[in-house]
């Protein structure tokens, strides 16, 4: 279950799903704070890179609608009693971004454009996995708007890394990433419930 752009190299099993839903207070906490870093990291690509006129106009358009998806995941994560966390650990994440190379241009650009892209891929697929398993209608409906959202995310910013890089660097890097991907998805042990936690 991934997006047609990025073909993820492993699925989300059914049993991060049932744990999931099973603790829908932490699950929203985390996955509200992952999207306020979305958010964020959209903000940081259009401040690094404001003469690229489609990437403003795209990451800005798409930072704003992260925000909204902050501000809902934080509303059904207060509902249902969660705290929000000033501070979390996204260890999925940091492992991503530790593979970007950071010394030139395209390479530079192209690995965050990448990194961001398949975060958003692997969203669509966990929310898209997660749904089945939550009996709250209203979260079920909330999460699947959420994956239509990520389903469209990860092919914008795979778009704007061919047009950073060129199709040529940006498939052979795309290969390099996605096992990264893989490997960070599937580290550490479930210990908690995280969007982007050990299954």
């Amino acid at each position: 279950m991934t997006t047609p752009a990025i073909r993820l190299l492993s699925e989300t099993p059914s049993s991060w799903a049932e744990r999931a839903a099973a603790h829908l207070p932490e699950l929203l906490a985390d996955h509200a704070a992952c999207e306020l870093q979305a958010a964020l990291a959209a903000l940081s690509l259009v401040g690094s890179y404001p003469e690229d006129v489609a990437l403003v106009e795209k990451l800005s358009a798409l930072a704003a609608e992260e925000l909204r998806h902050f501000r809902r995941a934080a509303k059904e994560a207060r509902r249902l009693g969660a705290t929000l966390s000033p501070r979390r650990r996204n260890p999925y994440a940091a492992s991503l971004r530790a593979a970007c190379r950071s010394a030139r241009e395209p390479e530079r650009g192209l690995d965050l454009l990448l990194v961001a892209a398949l975060i958003e891929a692997r969203s669509y697929e966990r929310f898209t996995v997660l749904v089945p398993f939550l009996r709250d209608a209203r979260l079920a409906r909330f999460y699947r708007e959420l994956a239509e959202a990520e389903a469209r995310h990860g092919p914008a910013y795979l778009e704007l890394a061919v047009g950073h890089a060129g199709e040529r660097a940006t498939a052979r890097r795309l290969t390099e990433l996605l096992e990264v991907e893989a490997a960070a998805i599937g580290s550490g042990s479930p210990a908690g419930v995280a969007v982007h936690g050990a299954a």
